[in-house]
């Protein structure tokens, strides 16, 4: 949105009537990637989980004694923790930090920001180390994914379109030119702006509907052992606009591994009587672990030369990193996760746990980067907990693997990151593919070069800075100001599932679990496990093997995950887009349509900027006012 108003009323204005003052494409690169990195902080990538992590856990103590008498035997560190007054954690539950935050601020005097310094800064230093070995993590398999491999990376597309500088003396760019990008943007602004005046006049404004509702059709055996999204599911045109852009085989994968999953549920209820597919989650483990290992195969030469360049052995016909050397990535990647080892350690956690804990968390940073650049999915997730492989362990009853210290810190790092669609790591490979389109386009890696690259992250890295404590301090204001939403709804508290139900599942109830050794599988997880492996390793080999293979394992990872039940109807209504205008219109007509379908995407984002702005608005004036969401979550 912000990208598309830039291009509109800044640049265009600029290049028209003062050419000399027009910023160029490289130029509004900067600008978008810093933005970008920085979404990775306000809300589900960062602020939405780190502070209730810390104090939510007290504030479900208060119901829960036997969590208290457990959080008081751990010996817990007080500097990752905001300052409370008690020295033991069954004290901190009736804090005022605490109960105030869940809540809202009702005490005299100001809210306890001075409380959350010493967690801001601690934090600060575990979450730059983990950022750094992101962008050296990206350093390392930018080349390979970029241009070894040619990743779509079909969402910089979009970026590529507005970021166009237009000729000179001209209002827009070849995109903003064509009359399909703006015939599609504004059915797609007036569909979603009249479906929202619906909400505040339905007896004027009939509701335009695009969903489907199959309750009453599908209520049957056995029909009704199907997924609830393949019963009713929505039309989400940024999505169905991004699919458009996908390799086919991508796309069909998305949704047919959907559609499989309900058939094999249907006939599982009808055998069993149950349609639940036990042990999803250690299937979703085990297929994510083939997929690192299919990324480290594929790119064997290429990790090959980073090593030896890292251990001086580099020969002339040696490629450099463009973003930073080969070896300061691959040693700041090591000084990174050390510092990230040496920070859990101090708190209290063994050096195995650290270990396995922050390689298993950089690992799903690099597995759900390589699924975006692949899928360009807007919603990506993973369902892999840190502490999941103690949980399994436990659960085959090999033993206690880590100390109940161990796991709560991992209980709590997993409840930090629990969400993985607003991920740094993926905004900021992003920013770097479209960077070497605008910025180098296709000149060599000169010292020049390389120069330019090292300022584009110290770029990012001064706005992940600025961002960090602007959104910390925004987040704890409005959540010791605000008890309730400020729409008509009302919601208390303001953010339910990142203060009370992620932290109590993630934090509470799954420590006391471990614990207590209170695991009553009834199916075995080391063979849904292996079955996962098994499965992506399989499709994995027959599409390197096989050109015509159609299946993608990526399809298999997202079947059970949320984005891939909501968005599966919407990426099979782009992937039929696709077949039908290649099939009838050909490349020609492919490349014609690719403007109408980027007017679906910016579009549907400025009809949601611009419920966003009338809600504040509304707010400002104190009339009431609907949240009028226009994506799932």
């Amino acid at each position: 949105m912000l990208l598309f108003v830039f291009a509109l009323l800044v640049n265009g204005p600029l290049t028209r009537f003062k050419p000399q003052w027009a910023f160029s494409s490289g130029e509004m690169t900067v600008i978008m990637a810093m933005t970008l990195v920085s979404c990775a902080l306000p809300s589900s990538g960062l602020m939405r989980y780190l502070p209730p992590a810390l104090v939510s856990p007290w504030w479900h103590a208060q119901a829960n004694s036997a969590f208290r008498q457990l959080a008081d035997s751990l010996h817990l560190p007080k500097w990752i923790f905001p300052s409370f007054k008690g020295s033991l954690p069954s004290e901190w539950a009736t804090d005022p930090i605490v109960t105030e935050y869940v809540d809202r601020w009702t005490l005299e005097g100001p809210p306890p920001y001075w409380a959350w310094v010493t967690p801001a800064l601690t934090w600060g230093v575990f979450l730059f180390a983990l950022y750094g070995a992101m962008f050296c993590m990206l350093g390392i398999v930018r080349r390979q994914w970029c241009e070894n491999e040619r990743l779509p990376f079909p969402l910089t597309q979009i970026y590529m379109g507005l970021l166009e500088q237009p000729p000179r003396g001209k209002f827009f760019n070849n995109l903003l030119r064509r009359r399909s990008f703006w015939v599609a943007f504004a059915a797609i602004f007036f569909l979603h702006v009249w479906n929202g005046c619906y909400r505040y006049w339905p007896k004027y404004c009939p509701e335009i509907p695009i969903n489907y509702n199959l309750w009453s059709i599908f209520s049957d055996r056995p029909w009704m052992y199907m997924d609830t999204k393949m019963k009713d599911s929505s039309i989400f045109f940024t999505v169905v606009g991004v699919t458009y852009f996908l390799p086919g085989s991508v796309a069909f994968s998305l949704w047919f591994f959907y559609v499989s999953r309900n058939v094999y549920q249907m006939c599982l209820g009808m055998t069993t009587g149950d349609g639940i597919i036990n042990g999803a989650p250690d299937q979703h483990f085990g297929g994510v672990v083939a997929f690192a290992l299919i990324i480290l195969w594929i790119g064997r030469k290429h990790w090959r030369m980073v090593i030896a360049q890292a251990f001086g052995r580099r020969k002339k016909s040696d490629v450099r990193g463009r973003y930073g050397s080969y070896p300061a990535c691959f040693w700041g990647l090591i000084a990174c996760t050390s510092i990230m080892i040496g920070w859990l350690c101090l708190a209290g956690c063994s050096v195995l746990g650290a270990v396995v804990m922050i390689l298993l968390l950089l690992l799903l940073f690099l597995i759900i980067t390589r699924i975006i650049a692949e899928t360009g999915l807007a919603h990506g997730q993973l369902q892999v907990g840190i502490y999941q492989p103690w949980q399994m362990i436990s659960t085959a009853h090999w033993g206690h693997p880590v100390s109940d210290k161990d796991f709560f810190l991992g209980s709590l790092l997993q409840a930090v990151h629990y969400d993985y669609r607003e991920v740094m790591s993926v905004y900021a490979s992003h920013g770097m593919k479209v960077a070497d389109e605008t910025i180098f386009g296709s000149g060599e890696d000169d010292a020049a070069a390389r120069r330019t690259g090292r300022r584009f992250i110290a770029a990012l890295a001064l706005a992940l800075l600025v961002g960090y404590f602007v959104s910390f301090a925004s987040t704890l204001w409005t959540e010791y100001r605000y008890s309730t939403t400020q729409d008509i709804t009302g919601h208390n508290p303001i953010n339910p599932w990142g203060v009370s139900g992620n932290p109590e599942w993630q934090i509470v109830d799954a420590t006391m679990q471990y614990a207590q050794q209170d695991y009553h599988a009834n199916f075995s997880q080391s063979h849904n496990w292996f079955f996962g492996f098994g499965m992506v390793s399989l499709l994995g080999f027959l599409r390197l093997r096989f050109a015509w293979w159609p299946l993608h394992p990526v399809g298999f990872l997202m079947v059970y995950t949320y984005p891939g039940a909501h968005l599966w109807f919407s990426i099979m209504l782009g992937w039929m887009c696709k077949t039908l205008i290649l099939r009838f219109g050909g490349s020609k007509l492919y490349q014609d349509s690719k403007a109408c379908f980027m007017g679906l995407i910016v579009g549907e984002s400025m009809a949601a900027a611009f419920w966003l702005v009338i809600g504040v608005l509304l707010n400002w004036l104190s009339i009431p006012f609907y949240a009028i969401k226009i994506m799932p979550g």
